[in-house]
């Protein structure tokens, strides 16, 4: 009778280890330092969105602010579902100086806004990129690090759709990619061709993202 009790305790025991290898650690600094970060830029894109549909003049500014809209939504849904789950604390709002900035966008009117915002919006995701980068190759969980590959195609989608409204205004095309490089964007390419690919990247990206944010 003794021997199966300890037996019976010895499973058990074995079991409550098992369970607890299976529970992943949780994210280090860098992990959790890019989700907060990129948290703030989508409520940073979305509202600077809103702003551009509230008030741009040019067509493609109201339809980078929908797109923008749209897209980060859905990047922030996926990503405030896996820092829920890993336990990371994300912040409730843009960092002050987001905030001030498009602040100071707002204040703009008419072109004098649409130029503002395209200038403002290029910055932007030059250090969203640059930081969601530095997620991927240096990043060690891996749902965080899938949610960075996820991001860093669709910020470079919008950077290039950026570039390309502000080369039709006669802006500088050359914009810092935040990695050391220059960032030309496609003459051939266009904002309709940018906007379709939009709704196709987040659909490819849904499906997997779905099964790397469930816990094991």
């Amino acid at each position: 009778m003794k021997h199966r009790l300890a037996a019976a305790c010895v499973l058990a025991l074995s079991a409550s280890v098992g369970a607890a290898s299976g529970v992943m650690a949780a994210p280090n600094e860098q992990d959790s330092t890019w989700m907060a970060a990129a948290h703030q830029s989508n409520l940073s894109e979305i509202a600077a969105g809103q702003a551009a549909v509230a008030q741009g003049t040019a067509p493609d500014v109201k339809a980078l602010g929908q797109m923008f809209i749209d897209m980060h939504t859905q990047l922030d849904t996926e990503l405030t579902a896996a820092a829920g789950q890993l336990g990371v604390t994300l912040p409730d709002a843009p960092t002050p100086s987001q905030q001030q900035s498009l602040e100071r966008v707002k204040g703009q009117t008419g072109a004098a806004f649409d130029t503002a915002w395209v200038a403002d919006q290029i910055a932007g995701h030059q250090t969203t990129l640059a930081a969601t980068q530095t997620e991927i190759s240096s990043g060690s969980d891996p749902t965080v690090t899938a949610l960075a590959s996820k991001a860093a195609p669709v910020v470079q989608q919008h950077l290039t759709a950026l570039q390309q409204s502000a080369s039709a205004a006669g802006a500088p095309t050359l914009v810092p990619t935040g990695d050391g490089g220059l960032l030309q964007p496609d003459g051939a390419s266009s904002l309709p061709w940018l906007l379709a690919i939009g709704g196709a990247l987040l659909l490819a990206g849904g499906t997997g993202a779905t099964l790397l944010l469930r816990r094991r």
